[in-house]
């Protein structure tokens, strides 16, 4: 009851100040949808609405297609802060809803609410970072989307191969299978590849990237005169050039597991905080394969986090040509 009453509370208290909200819990919900809580909206100290809502935590379509055939004009969702992907599909499927943030889609007698685009940290800093996921966590991910076998090997495996603790893939793991996203039964799979993509790429900027480490080092002119190392791997921009053909990369980013004095005497470049070259320490597992799939990933993420009206175009073309997402997340506002 706890967590419901701080999601609703967050909800409610992050929609415009013009609407004002009051609930009252069901002290005995019967597990039917939309039975957790009855929810009165107020427009402007006038108009009231009231909702029976349910009050749940989605982060797959499957959790929103149970509420399809209950869900009316007097019916609420109220949640975490949904992908634009989901978003989209509660309104294509006349699901009204608010989440933690304050976005809202309700259509009811009247009253149409459209509000997108905010995050739950502008108001709530402490519950948005505690919702965030952590570097170990993405770095399991990453194996994951990169090679689906990963997922079948022995945990202590799974660990060298996304270069993280034995304790953060049992961590991972447990949090994976409690929302559903993967299946640890006798035959280990995916169960949600969509919903892991949307995780990896949509928190690669805010989790993963600050982390990366690494130095800024002069470009020379041609990308292609770069000395690699067998285990050498191009991300961003150079990798969607790799995949499609279609984009001239000017910022560069490669990944190595090379010592970086060591790599940086073999590439014979200098340091340079504005240089376009960003050498990078790779963050997975050395006997990792970083794959066609792999390398979509690390060029999404990366065009995705530059806010390049450009990249954003190639990122769409990649995903067209490799990984096939519904959509990809906004993870640039």
């Amino acid at each position: 009851m706890n967590t419901n009453a701080t999601l609703l509370m967050l909800a409610i208290d992050n929609l415009p100040s013009h609407i004002q909200g009051e609930c009252t819990f069901d002290p005995k919900p019967d597990g039917k949808p939309y039975t957790d809580a009855q929810v009165t909206l107020t427009v402007h100290g006038e108009r009231c609405y009231q909702f029976s809502a349910e009050i749940k935590h989605i982060h797959r379509k499957e959790s929103l297609t149970a509420l399809l055939d209950a869900a009316r004009p007097d019916t609420l969702l109220v949640c975490n802060r949904l992908t634009a992907h989901l978003a989209d599909f509660c309104s294509s499927n006349a699901i009204n809803f608010i989440d933690e943030a304050g976005n809202a889609r309700v259509s009811c007698n009247g009253l149409n609410l459209w509000i997108e685009g905010k995050n739950s940290s502008e108001s709530h800093p402490a519950t948005q970072q505690q919702a965030k996921p952590g570097l170990g966590f993405m770095k399991l991910v990453f194996a994951l989307l990169a090679d689906e076998d990963v997922l079948r090997l022995p945990f202590r495996a799974i660990a060298e191969m996304a270069n993280i603790s034995l304790g953060m893939v049992s961590k991972g793991f447990k949090h994976l299978e409690s929302e559903k996203l993967v299946s640890l039964c006798s035959t280990r799979r995916i169960l949600d590849k969509e919903a892991l993509y949307h995780i990896w790429i949509e928190h690669y900027r805010t989790v993963l990237r600050p982390k990366l480490g690494g130095i800024r080092l002069v470009a020379p002119g041609d990308w292609r005169e770069i000395p690699l190392t067998p285990k050498d791997r191009w991300g961003g921009e150079v990798a969607a050039d790799e995949l499609t053909g279609y984009l001239q990369p000017y910022e560069l980013q490669l990944f190595t597991f090379e010592p970086l004095q060591k790599r940086l005497a073999l590439l014979k470049a200098k340091p340079d905080p504005a240089g376009r070259l960003w050498l990078v320490p790779a963050f997975w597992g050395k006997e990792l394969d970083i794959n066609i799939n792999a390398k979509a990933l690390l060029a999404v993420a990366e065009l995705l986090a530059s806010s390049d009206s450009r990249n954003k175009e190639v990122a769409e073309l990649i995903n067209e040509q490799y990984l096939h997402l519904k959509t990809l997340p906004e993870t640039w506002v």
